[in-house]
């Protein structure tokens, strides 16, 4: 069985899209997902001094510890996140930023992952899908080509969605 690993920005409409994508994966007979909102772990904002600090006295705050160790232990992740600006939301970042200096390999938790990358965002999404595909595959995910966006304006259509997901699950199963 795979474990997948469901990551919302926001507690809001991407939360409801990581739901959505669980009820839909979850009928699949050879996954195991789990979402979590990366709101509800109250990450410290990575600084250099502050890491610095955590690392003289070896003691990452267990958030970091644990997000890292839900990472390393999936097969596969989803990634639901509005754009920001244009680009990447700084929740994400953060997070990625304290996953990346943990421990010796900074890929650890992205290399060899299989990916897909989702937004519900009031954008088009366009630009975080791009950007974040960038960043992901520079970390050594392995990313599905094709993403699921929901926009304010025009919501999503079933047929996208079930399409991009039957896609996703044949795409874990290679």
């Amino acid at each position: 069985m795979k474990k997948l690993l469901i990551i919302s920005a926001t507690p809001f409409s991407n939360f409801d899209l990581s739901e959505q994508i669980k009820v839909y994966l979850e009928k699949k007979p050879d996954l195991s997902c789990e979402i979590i909102s990366l709101e509800d772990l109250n990450l410290p904002l990575f600084t250099p001094s502050l890491e610095v600090e955590i690392k003289k006295e070896n003691n990452f705050p267990k958030e970091i510890t644990e997000i890292k160790s839900m990472l390393v232990s999936s097969d596969a992740t989803i990634w639901c996140s509005p754009e920001y600006n244009g680009g990447i939301s700084p929740i994400i970042t953060n997070m990625i930023a304290w996953v990346s200096r943990i421990g010796d390999d900074w890929k650890e938790g992205f290399d060899g992952k299989k990916t897909l990358i989702c937004s519900s965002s009031g954008g088009n999404g366009n630009n975080f899908v791009k950007g974040f595909s960038i960043q992901l595959s520079y970390l050594g995910a392995t990313i599905l080509e094709k993403s699921l966006i929901k926009t304010k304006k025009n919501g999503i259509k079933i047929e996208d969605f079930t399409e991009v997901l039957d896609n996703f699950h044949l795409f874990l199963k290679n």
